[in-house]
């Protein structure tokens, strides 16, 4: 199994390649589907190779392509049935931000009336914590993390790699998102997610980290966990 990353403006995909196909793990933004496209031809897949669109949650930046990608592969969207409304919709708008930095950006955001657009789809398949992909040719695991959005998924692979979308990121540094739809609920999902023990963390945004760099941050924020 091969792990490929893409970026998408600040987000990343996933192509997740073995004997049996690909799965996609997040979709980018509206322009991404081509890119995703191009990528699996380069690594000397087909289109139609690819088995499943795993969606981690429905942001603009994780489901824009999801609709054309499914033209373009044939294959089904999976979603959490939680965050069923934003695919629907084609929008949401900032969820309740995290520390001043947050809560700023989410005031002036959403006092504006701003929402993030996309183009809107039908989830075909919903997964919930428990569930495999070993229907779709891929050893994996579903888990429930929620807290960026309520329907927050990941997915835990062979010699625990995690694919956690934005349960927690490495965008500048490890840390939790300045935003989420319950910010209790995505400390209880970082919590779970370290208990595992992960080797491999690879997030919604930046580079890949270590098990090690998710528990010296939970290390340092073990005494204002809950006052966060």
């Amino acid at each position: 199994m091969d792990i490929h990353a893409l970026f998408s403006r600040i987000a990343n995909i996933y192509i997740v390649v073995n004997e049996n196909g690909v799965v996609i793990v997040d979709a980018g933004f509206g322009n991404a589907a081509p890119i995703i496209i191009k990528k699996i031809r380069e690594l000397r897949r087909a289109p139609s190779d690819v088995r499943l669109i795993f969606l981690t949650h429905a942001h603009m930046d994780h489901v824009g392509g999801a609709a054309e990608l499914r033209r373009l592969t044939g294959a089904p969207i999976a979603l959490h049935r939680a965050d069923i409304a934003k695919a629907r919709a084609g929008k949401h708008n900032l969820p309740s931000g995290r520390g001043s930095t947050g809560k700023a950006l989410e005031h002036t955001f959403n006092g504006l009336h701003l929402k993030f657009r996309y183009e809107a789809f039908e989830p075909d398949l919903f997964f919930d914590e428990g569930d495999t992909l070993r229907e779709f040719g891929l050893n994996a695991r579903v888990l429930r993390t929620p807290g960026h959005t309520l329907g927050s998924l990941t997915l835990a692979l062979p010699e625990r790699a995690l694919l956690v979308g934005d349960a927690i990121i490495n965008q500048f540094r490890v840390a939790m998102p300045l935003y989420g739809e319950d910010i209790a609920l995505a400390f209880d999902s970082v919590r779970k997610i370290a208990e595992l023990q992960p080797r491999i963390l690879y997030s919604g945004h930046g580079k890949p980290f270590s098990g090690a760099a998710l528990a010296r941050y939970t290390q340092a924020k073990k005494l204002s966990l809950a006052a966060e």
